[in-house]
């Protein structure tokens, strides 16, 4: 996987990189040991060095992030899912023909300012415990 295209993200990271991101987010959950993953990882890459100057990229590793793979859902890797302004907007679950995420992660690009545009950021004081 090319690092200099994907951000690899973690629980901790979470809420600055990914809901405090201007830009639109596309994140692959993945787990180390899944084959659909390695499968995946090159066109997402290949993605992300074609489109990163309009939204990020990031990786979060399932295995070592349970907690925000739980947050939002994840049962199943690869799972992709776009965020804007920290909010999930779309997902994908498994492993998936190249073009299909290749026109989803355009969309995305294409639509994605207008998303920022409209939307608020999420409050970084929100969280699932009261």
């Amino acid at each position: 996987m090319d690092e200099n295209y994907v951000l690899e993200i973690e629980d901790a990271t979470w809420g600055q990189q990914v809901e405090g991101s201007e830009k639109p987010i596309i994140v692959m959950f993945y787990s180390p040991s899944c084959p659909y993953c390695k499968a995946m990882e090159p066109y997402f890459a290949e993605y992300a060095k074609e489109y990163g100057a309009s939204a990020v990229f990031a990786r979060l590793n399932v295995a070592t992030n349970p907690w925000t793979a739980e947050r939002y859902g994840v049962q199943g890797t690869p799972t992709f899912k776009f965020f804007c302004r920290g909010k999930p907007v779309w997902e994908q679950v498994g492993q998936i023909y190249p073009s299909i995420l290749k026109n989803a992660v355009r969309d995305m690009v294409q639509y994605g300012e207008e998303c920022v545009r409209k939307s608020t950021p999420v409050g970084q004081d929100i969280t699932g415990y009261v």
